[in-house]
């Protein structure tokens, strides 16, 4: 019964409830005729009329308590809920069954509206936590960008790059390999994470570069824990084993510098996509940023030095040679400053043309460079003259290597270049040592010196070297 009197509408319940009222009333109505009509004739309108009344009272009593319970209290739970709805609180529901089947469906409705709003809730905060942890990833992106763009040298590049890397993307191990074939060695690291990483049993400088197919291919590549027998050639230089996923993106610098940087996640992950194109991000930052300091790095060098030979310009002559003379004056070491001229140069120059003449200055250069040390220094003064300043170095040392360079000048063949060429070209060279009791102290008092000795060889029928010497007291 109760569970047919809720199917019901709430007009009908409350028909049923008034007609159940007037049929209680009419009942009590019918045993107050029979009562007072068996008892007693008198008065028996106004009894009736009594008791009808105070049954219709009773009617419209229970009518609107019928009415109160069926209706406005349900209304008033959904007005309660609603208004938290409104608040924000969510987690509301109507959970007690309505009183009829009307008010039921807006209960249904109510709580579909409820789920689908904690629905809507449960995405907007996971868009919130993808949005901050994107945000947070784009500002590390430009925090690493910033800091490798403000780093002066390749080293604090790479050490940035690794430290970045392995921070972001939780990385059990991560290398950082070059490969310049004109370097030695020509495979190095340039970074390594941890410090244990690399087997001091295996070096890098002894892999060979063609090895690593990532270099040979310049493509990145994944390896998956245990699914591939050959990986990248860098592993076997690693303490982490195979068992590490690895993922290697190569690139290049310029024309000379190729690198790759290999990370280990963890055993047990996995790299997902994210996680790749996070990474090559952060090396095609790494990338462009090399590139700009090696395009800079090439700007300084073509403006200090000379275009045809690749030796130092006049123009960056002083201020190079005033710092090695102020070390020489502050360490006390000996310092050997050498001029030099190439003899017959214009003859040579004007008999078979300037690319003769430019092939002699090359070849010279070239000598120059498999003869001096890597602190010496060496410049083209102009035309066929030539300055090399030697640190820490007397002038017995320094006639050591000029004659050395004579011998490697006097050893090129310039046939293949220069044909019918009748005489071998040879130096005129001037050499002074920078000396305080003689007051050769200063660059231009040395350059002075060094161009006196010069005169002093060519003078003295060329092809010779001659040492500055102060001139004597008449």
């Amino acid at each position: 019964m109760g569970r047919l009197f809720r199917k019901m509408s709430v007009a009908g319940q409350i028909f049923m409830m008034t007609g159940l009222c007037l049929v209680l009333t009419a009942g009590c109505a019918l045993f107050a005729v029979r009562d007072l009509v068996g008892e007693r004739g008198a008065g028996l309108r106004l009894e009736l009329i009594g008791v009808l009344s105070f049954g219709a009272v009773v009617s419209i009593g229970v009518v609107m308590v019928a009415v109160r319970r069926l209706l406005l209290a349900p209304l008033e739970r959904l007005d309660r809920h609603l208004t938290q709805l409104v608040t924000g609180n969510l987690e509301v529901s109507a959970a007690e069954p309505m009183p009829s089947r009307e008010l039921q469906r807006v209960k249904e409705t109510f709580d579909r509206v409820v789920v689908n709003l904690l629905k809507a809730r449960s995405r907007y905060e996971d868009a919130q936590r993808v949005l901050a942890s994107r945000t947070s990833t784009v500002n590390r992106l430009l925090d690493f960008s910033q800091t490798i763009q403000g780093a002066g040298a390749v080293g604090q590049v790479f050490a940035s790059l690794s430290h970045y890397l392995q921070t972001e993307l939780g990385l059990a191990g991560v290398t950082i390999v070059s490969s310049e074939p004109e370097a030695t060695p020509a495979v190095r690291i340039r970074a390594a994470w941890p410090e244990s990483l690399m087997r001091k049993d295996a070096p890098v400088a002894d892999m060979e570069a063609s090895s690593c197919p990532c270099l040979r291919q310049n493509l990145p590549k994944c390896f998956k824990a245990g699914c591939s027998p050959v990986r990248c050639a860098i592993d076997s230089c690693l303490t982490l084993g195979p068992e590490y996923p690895a993922y290697c993106i190569p690139f290049n610098v310029g024309q000379k510098m190729q690198v790759v940087v290999h990370m280990l996640l963890p055993v047990g992950a996995d790299w997902s996509e994210e996680q790749r194109q996070l990474a090559q991000t952060y090396v095609n930052t790494t990338a462009s940023t090399l590139i700009s300091l090696d395009l800079l790095a090439q700007a300084e060098r073509q403006s200090l030095t000379d275009g045809l030979t690749g030796l130092y310009n006049r123009r960056s002559m002083e201020s190079l040679l005033q710092r090695e003379v102020a070390l020489s004056e502050r360490h006390g070491h000996p310092l050997a400053l050498v001029m030099i001229d190439m003899d017959k140069f214009k003859q040579i120059n004007d008999a078979y043309g300037h690319a003769a003449g430019d092939h002699m200055l090359k070849s010279f250069a070239d000598c120059v460079r498999i003869t001096l040390r890597k602190t010496d220094l060496a410049f083209r003064y102009g035309g066929d003259e030539f300055v090399i300043v030697l640190p820490q170095t007397g002038i017995a040392q320094a006639i050591q290597v000029v004659q050395k360079l004579r011998q490697a000048f006097g050893a090129v063949d310039f046939s293949h270049a220069i044909a019918r060429l009748e005489h071998q070209p040879t130096l005129s060279i001037g050499v002074v040592e920078r000396s305080v009791p003689d007051n050769i102290v200063t660059l231009q008092n040395l350059l002075t010196a060094a161009d006196h000795a010069l005169y002093e060889a060519k003078s003295a029928n060329r092809n010779c070297v001659k040492v500055y010497g102060p001139p004597k007291a008449a």
